[in-house]
């Protein structure tokens, strides 16, 4: 996968536009972390803690719900990975908003795309992340799959790395990332 190829997409099709944020329960934001390594393009996701109440095990971005504090939603996935990865991204290295994603439960997300000039160096917080994923990207793609689970007319996909599924909003984006990559 040819990170090229994104970068230049996601700057014309889908320019970093960053606006005033009303706070809503419901609103959130994630980031979706694209990098080199071993010549191939990973991206990096994490596997929610068991222990926690909402979403426990489940595999997506970092990322989380709009706060007060937050200027805007590029603001909430900055400061989501800071927290859950203790990972500081350069405003100059998130090069794109993709369209938000809707999910069952009724949260907007909105994906932010960085693409790191190499592999980041991360330390989960416990509390939140149970395990970090470092994915090569083009393989996991060739994993999808329609997800028996969602409605017909919403055309779900899910993906696999090892045994773990990837589903819901976070194959939703995943989806859309692909699309970046094909010609």
């Amino acid at each position: 996968m040819d990170l090229f190829l994104i970068k230049h997409k996601l700057q014309h099709n889908f320019p970093l536009v960053r606006e005033a944020t009303l706070a809503h329960p419901q609103r959130a934001a994630v980031m979706v972390m694209l990098y080199p390594r071993h010549n191939k393009t990973h991206v990096l996701m994490t596997k929610r803690a068991m222990h926690l109440r909402y979403h426990a095990g489940e595999v997506g971005f970092p990322g989380g719900v709009f706060e007060d504090e937050d200027d805007d939603l590029l603001a909430t996935a900055l400061r989501e990975t800071e927290e859950e990865l203790a990972i500081e991204i350069e405003p100059e290295n998130v090069l794109g908003r993709l369209p938000m994603v809707h999910t069952r439960l009724g949260f907007e997300i909105t994906p932010f795309v960085s693409v790191l000039p190499s592999a980041p160096e991360y330390e989960p917080a416990e509390n939140e992340v149970g395990e970090v994923l470092e994915i090569p990207f083009t393989s996991l793609l060739a994993t999808q799959q329609r997800d028996v689970g969602s409605k017909p007319s919403e055309e779900g996909v899910m993906y696999w790395f090892r045994h773990h599924r990837i589903w819901g909003a976070s194959a939703k984006i995943l989806k859309q990332i692909g699309h970046l990559a094909t010609y």
